[in-house]
Order: structure tokens, then sequence, then C-alpha cells
């Protein structure tokens, strides 16, 4: 199924998953998105930001990649610190991240644990605005404990030249349990005067029919996982078809080739390399055939040599599906 109406598709931000290696290897390998969304930068308690969030922010590795930083601030001095630290890097957009839904997150009074306060957000916003260039967009839940939070929050935003609103309709505590709440969102398109994103649970060219018959001025798409798990998504929405079945698996085993080797070039050690594809795969075993066995392979691999067998046999076990 084909989207005959123009849109565009961003690529949402998971913290652990989408690193310039990970954004870099899909821009290569399967291309297609219109905007790339990094995992959210943040202060930490002595005001310096982790050296793996300015190696993910740094220009110079993500060449060729529209990127667009997220920050994650809960007052207007991390705001404007975090923002002047990308914009001195070159960034034109910055995203301010009122989503995260993790209560460790949450706890803090950041994500989306400043929806229940539109006052403070109110606040950070009149202070901060002032002292940033460039574009600001937001991306936001529906609330933390209720969804009828997003709407006072949609009247402050309102208030703000945002450069675009992206939603997610499911509350915090939800995680990506349940069902996104669709009425939401049209309530939310009627009331808010930014451009507005979908976002959640976008995973096949059904989901896109049916939500772009719901939604008919929206334009833009964020998808995450359902990229994550199926890489050829936005192939196939764009062009109405999947590759040929051997050009799949060429460009699979190409694309997790390429990322095993650059991992494999900044991580310390088998075991931090292990665990950082084992987060890949659990992913990405939803591209072959019995995902479930195929991320057994990888969980049970002990060791860099077993790790390489499982992954000759998951490819093993693709093309023996395909004939």
């Amino acid at each position: 199924m084909q989207i005959n109406s123009p849109f565009r598709i961003y690529f949402a931000p998971l913290q652990e998953a989408t690193d310039y290696i990970y954004r870099n290897a899909y821009s290569k390998y399967f291309g297609g998105i219109d905007k790339y969304f990094a995992p959210y930068i943040l202060l930490q308690n002595d005001g310096t930001v982790k050296n793996s969030h300015r190696r993910d922010m740094n220009p110079d590795n993500n060449l060729g990649v529209q990127l667009i930083p997220q920050i994650l601030a809960g007052n207007s001095r991390d705001f404007i610190l975090l923002t002047g630290l990308l914009q001195e890097n070159g960034y034109r957009e910055v995203n301010w991240n009122l989503g995260c839904p993790y209560p460790m997150v949450t706890n803090k009074g950041l994500g989306s644990g400043l929806l229940p306060y539109p006052d403070r957000i109110r606040a950070i916003l009149e202070e901060s605005f002032p002292k940033i260039q460039g574009k600001l967009s937001v991306k936001m839940r529906s609330g933390l404990l209720t969804s009828d939070e997003i709407f006072q929050v949609i009247e402050v935003l309102n208030d703000f030249p945002l450069h675009e609103v992206i939603l997610h309709p499911r509350i915090a505590r939800q995680l990506y349990k349940g069902v996104p709440d669709e009425e939401l969102f049209a309530e939310a398109g009627k009331r808010i005067k930014h451009t507005l994103v979908y976002n959640g649970d976008l995973t096949s060219p059904e989901d896109f029919g049916r939500l772009n018959e719901l939604f008919r001025t929206t334009e833009t798409w964020m998808v995450g996982r359902g990229i994550l798990k199926n890489p050829f998504l936005p192939h196939l929405l764009r062009n109405g078809r999947l590759p040929d079945k051997a050009e799949m698996e060429e460009t699979l085993k190409n694309f997790h080739a390429e990322i095993f080797l650059n991992y494999s070039k900044i991580l310390n050690g088998s075991s931090h390399l292990l665990m950082k594809m084992e987060k890949f795969w659990s992913y990405f075993c939803d591209a072959f055939p019995d995902p479930h066995k195929t991320f057994k392979r990888i969980k049970k691999a002990a060791n860099i040599a077993r790790y390489e067998l499982a992954v000759s046999e998951n490819f093993s076990q693709l093309r023996s599906s395909e004939q």
C-alpha cells in the first residue's frame, strides 16, 4: 500500500539505540528519512555534558545526515546552556524533550514530568527564547498521569514561535503499552497553532494509510521502533514495494557489518560490544522470519567468536526462508 499524498518521515530518537553509528549506517544503506532526531543530551550534576553525548552531537560524526539534536532540561539555565552548546556546533534547530516517560527522568521534573506544570514550561520559554538562536521544536506526550494535561500545555506553546510540535498521544505512565489516543491527537490538532507531527506505533503501510485518512492535514510522521524492527519501512512507504529478496538480504548483512565494525572501534572490551549488539538485535531480530530464535542465538553468545557464529546462523536462516 503506497501513500500517494506528499509526506515526510522523521526518525525518532531512542536512547542507546539510534546514536550516530546507527544513524550513519542507516542513512547509507536505507535512507528515505527527512530528519534524524538524536537522543537527548542533558547537563550532569557537575554542569558538564557526557563525552558520549558530545561525540554523538559532533558534526564530524554526522556528515550527510540532517540531524536535529534534542535537549532534556527542566529549567531555563540548563535550557540556555545546552542550546548554546549545540548552536556553537552549527545546529540551527534544537528539539526540547517533553516526552520521555521513564520514572528516572520524570521524577526529576524532566521530560513528561514537566507536562503537569504549564507555568514552569512558560517560564522556561519566556526566559530562554530571547537568548537562543535558530529554530526550536518540541517533542511531547499527551501528559504524565492524565491526557488532559496536554491542553494547558498547548495554550502555553501557542504563545511562542515554535518551529513544530511532535506529539506521541500516550501518557507517560503507559510507556509504550496500550494504543495511542488518536482522538486526542485530532483534538490537539484543532487547538494548536503550530505544525503538528504524529508519533506513535507506525509500523506498516496499513498504519500510514489509516492515519492519513484520519489526519488529512498531517504531512509529517515520526517513526522509531517501526524502523528499528523493519529498516525497509520508509522504502516500502515511499515506493509501495520492497526490494527483491536477494537485495534485502545483502543490505541487511552490510548494515549489520558496518554497525558491528564501528562499535568495535569505540567500545572497550568484548563484553561492552556484545551488550551493545544485543540491544541492536532486540529490534533487528524482527526483520527475520523467527525473531524469538534469532534473538535467542545472540543472547546466548558468550564471546565474539560465538556471536559471529550466531550472526552467521541468523542470516542462513533468513536465506533458507527465502528459497
